[in-house]
């Protein structure tokens, strides 16, 4: 436009002075844009405003833009850490029970013969797993020395989920997310956009720049050029506002939605890593409680159907913080996939995790539950801290 303008200008300046027109027109866009060429460019860098001795162009204005889009300069990794390996232990040796219902002898020799003194009688179930200090073989069988008394016939496991969350030094800019499965970003926000070629990793963090919807899932924008959608990935959402109810900056977060735990002090992140939540009618409750206890590991037995087809009997549960009635954080050692809803209620965190929180987290410390999607009904109220299992569980123990 202002070029039009500067041309018919010119025009007339030809008809009154008889002048090439050319002529002018080459020494005004010389002059205009005399500029251009003796600016030197600028030094990569954002520049929200012209800087007068140089050129923000190339670089300086990819940076510019990328940083319009919400992407900070320089691109640096989260603030973070693992935490302490050597977290990621139980706090005793487990085996698992398999058949039928399974009486726990007296003696080694009364388990191998099935027959002598019964201690007792563990129900058929789903799962049921035992504490155990010892063990013995008899031929292809394999039996244990369950910790509270007796033996059994088991299988003794040596494994369990050693995969860890990030301690932070500093609050993070911008939100971030795992993936819970391994999967490859797309070049766009949908599937149509197909895949850039570069994995992920399960349980591999990432940062989020964008969400946006598609498809039926929301999508993480990751870097500049790659998105990740939430059938694989979930997010942490960085909120250091203290929530409703919370006196203080210091507080655990449960987000129902993304199935994430994050830790708060002085209204600062210094934790974060996926939990698995309760399931179908068995959700964890949204709310603001308070830890009303702490146990280093105890027993967790209970069911729900009418059958008891759904029965679970775990020795020894680790790093136990009850929160809501007979709903606690805890870990878990048997086999379980986090991002998913799948408890009967408590938060279940790997061991490393679940350590890491136990030994931060004191009685009395606030434990906020939401679900941002807003599917999570809330519960009727009760008065916080009362031990209610014995009201709404059909055992004395609480549920997992």
């Amino acid at each position: 436009m202002k070029k039009r303008k500067l041309i018919l200008i010119l025009s007339l300046l030809v008809l009154l002075l008889g002048l090439p027109i050319y002529q002018l027109v080459d020494a005004a866009i010389d002059k205009s844009e005399n500029r251009l060429y003796d600016l030197p460019l600028c030094l990569p860098g954002y520049y929200p405003d012209d800087p007068g001795d140089c050129l923000p162009l190339g670089p300086s204005q990819t940076i510019t833009d990328l940083k319009v889009q919400g992407f900070p300069y320089p691109l640096t990794g989260l603030p973070a850490n693992k935490p302490d390996q050597s977290l990621a232990t139980i706090p005793v040796r487990v085996a698992r029970i398999n058949g039928a219902e399974t009486n726990i002898y007296a003696s080694l020799e009364g388990a191998i013969g099935n027959n002598g003194t019964v201690l007792r009688t563990i129900p058929d179930g789903a799962s049921r797993y035992v504490a155990i200090i010892d063990q013995a073989s008899s031929g292809d069988r394999t039996f244990v020395r369950v910790q509270s008394g007796g033996w059994v016939e088991a299988t003794p496991f040596y494994s369990w989920p050693k995969w860890q969350g990030l301690e932070f030094f500093a609050t993070p800019k911008s939100d971030f997310g795992w993936t819970i499965d391994f999967t490859t970003s797309y070049n766009g926000p949908n599937f149509a956009s197909g895949t850039t070629g570069i994995n992920y990793d399960k349980y591999q963090s990432f940062p989020v720049y964008n969400v946006t919807e598609a498809d039926g899932y929301e999508w993480f924008q990751v870097s500049p050029t790659e998105w990740i959608p939430s059938l694989k990935a979930r997010q942490v959402v960085v909120d250091t506002t203290t929530p409703p109810e919370v006196e203080g900056g210091r507080w655990i977060n449960i987000d129902l939605h993304n199935q994430t735990l994050s830790v708060y002090e002085n209204n600062e992140l210094v934790f974060a890593s996926l939990v698995a939540t309760g399931s179908g009618e068995l959700y964890s409750d949204p709310g603001t409680y308070r830890i009303y206890l702490k146990t280093e590991a105890d027993l967790m037995q209970g069911s729900y159907t009418s059958d008891r087809s759904d029965f679970y009997y775990l020795e020894a549960v680790p790093w136990q913080l009850y929160y809501n009635h007979a709903q606690a954080i805890h870990g878990i050692y048997w086999p379980a996939m986090l991002g998913f809803t799948q408890s009967h209620g408590c938060v279940n965190m790997f061991p490393g995790d679940a350590n890491w929180l136990f030994q931060w987290a004191d009685v009395g410390d606030y434990v906020y539950v939401h679900d941002p999607s807003g599917l999570t009904p809330y519960p009727t109220p009760t008065p916080m801290g009362t031990p209610a299992q014995e009201l709404f569980y059909p055992t004395e123990t609480p549920t997992p």
